[in-house]
């Protein structure tokens, strides 16, 4: 989770960002599991704005 996570953020080092790219285009619950990640970091990210612009 920890390296999806990374990815999703763009922090993840190039080399293993194209490992887990790889691994995910073989593995359908690892696809899963990252685009559900990539959907709440979303959510979160525009919930903490939104309740930024209100603070």
């Amino acid at each position: 989770m920890e390296l999806m996570e990374s990815h999703i953020m763009g922090d993840l080092a190039p080399e293993l960002a194209e490992q887990l790219e790889t691994h995910m285009r073989q593995c359908d619950a690892c696809q899963r599991r990252y685009e559900e990640q990539k959907r709440l970091i979303g959510l979160l990210q525009r919930m903490f704005a939104t309740k930024r612009r209100f603070a």
